[in-house]
């Protein structure tokens, strides 16, 4: 069952076909009188750009209502109708009435357990090509910069190897990410009451003011969700990735750094940076703790891959913004479903780079 794009309410249709496929008139939305979907008749650009600006209508139509059937009112849709149901001529106006009624209504049903699982299967079929996609392009985010500083070109063999060893330690990675954080938005919903629900879902849709999101919800909407929020900062990754090259991690600084401060500034610049020698060009004594501190901190800076910092940073908001539309959680228990999900791919990932060494 499709929902509103603005304020999630269950609608039978966000729109009615005529004569031909071209001539629909969008619905309305029973709850807040307004166009129940208006992506329906947008392009795909259009879709995209309100994806990347993380608009919540755009993850809405994306998950429930893209590819819903629409309602058809042409003319042979209601005579087909009506001599299914065995309409004719010489029965009196309120049969007709009756029986148009209840075909219309078996008809809705009918169209609505076909809608569910032309959706089902359609969620699936979206979940595997942003998968794949997902995967391609880690992949090429994680090879190019490594190709960039080899000096040497490897052979056909070793370079296969390596693409085949990293989109393992990719999708594994990627599998314990999400499975991690669907687990724990199942848990928090299980907790909350939300999902599954406590009732049977015909008996949800018919409340006074029902939440299509958990009418319609589906374990499979949150990882689905987490690949529609990670395609633009896995693009931004990829183009930044062809031309950018991985600071190599900086020589550790002196262990007696803080011991001589007394010396021209001069003689710190090899291992400092200018926040570093503004701080010890102050009138005032600096402890030698906070020295030190700084100067880890600014030497863990130079050798950190700061696309990739700060896709992530950008990844996790966005996964976090997508979260938020589809499911009634607070913020801090979606960040911390999202940071789960990152720690344990994090380890993942870790310890496959110490088995492959």
């Amino acid at each position: 069952m499709p929902v509103c794009t603005n304020c999630a309410f269950p609608v039978d249709h966000v729109y009615t076909t005529y004569k031909t496929k071209s001539n629909i008139r969008l619905g309305v939305c029973p709850r807040c009188d307004r166009f129940s979907d208006p992506l329906i008749e947008h392009p795909d650009l259009v879709i995209l750009l309100d994806l990347i600006l993380l608009k919540p209508r755009v993850f809405l139509h994306l998950l429930f209502n893209r590819g819903s059937p629409p309602l058809d009112a042409s003319p042979s849709a209601y005579a087909n109708a009506n001599a299914n149901a065995g309409v004719t001529e010489t029965e009196t106006e309120t049969d007709i009435r009756t029986d148009a009624t209840s075909t219309s209504r078996t008809k809705r049903d009918m169209l609505r357990r076909e809608g569910d699982v032309a959706r089902k299967r359609r969620l699936i079929e979206d979940l595997w090509v942003l998968a794949t996609i997902s995967v391609l392009a880690e992949t090429a985010a994680r090879i190019l910069p490594s190709n960039s500083n080899s000096d040497s070109t490897l052979d056909l063999g070793l370079d296969v190897l390596k693409v085949m060893r990293t989109i393992g330690a990719v999708v594994i990675e990627g599998l314990a990410q999400h499975l991690t954080t669907m687990g724990m938005v199942l848990l928090v919903l299980r907790w909350e009451g939300w999902y599954p629900p406590s009732g049977s879902r015909p008996m949800d849709a018919k409340l006074a003011d029902p939440d299509g999101r958990k009418v319609n919800f589906l374990p499979r909407l949150i990882p689905l969700t987490l690949l529609y929020t990670s395609l633009l900062p896995l693009l931004l990754r990829l183009i930044l990735s062809i031309w950018y090259t991985p600071p190599h991690p900086p020589p550790p600084p002196p262990a007696a750094f803080h011991r001589h401060q007394h010396l021209p500034l001069s003689s710190h610049t090899g291992s400092t940076s200018t926040p570093l020698l503004t701080l010890l060009s102050l009138p005032f004594s600096v402890p030698p703790e906070l020295v030190d501190v700084g100067c880890v901190a600014v030497n863990m800076w130079k050798g950190t891959d700061r696309i990739w910092a700060g896709t992530r940073l950008l990844g996790g908001m966005s996964a976090g913004f997508g979260l938020r539309v589809l499911l009634p959680t607070k913020p801090w228990e979606t960040t911390v479903t999202v940071l789960a999900g990152w720690i344990v791919a994090g380890l993942v990932g870790r310890a496959i780079e110490e088995r492959l060494k």
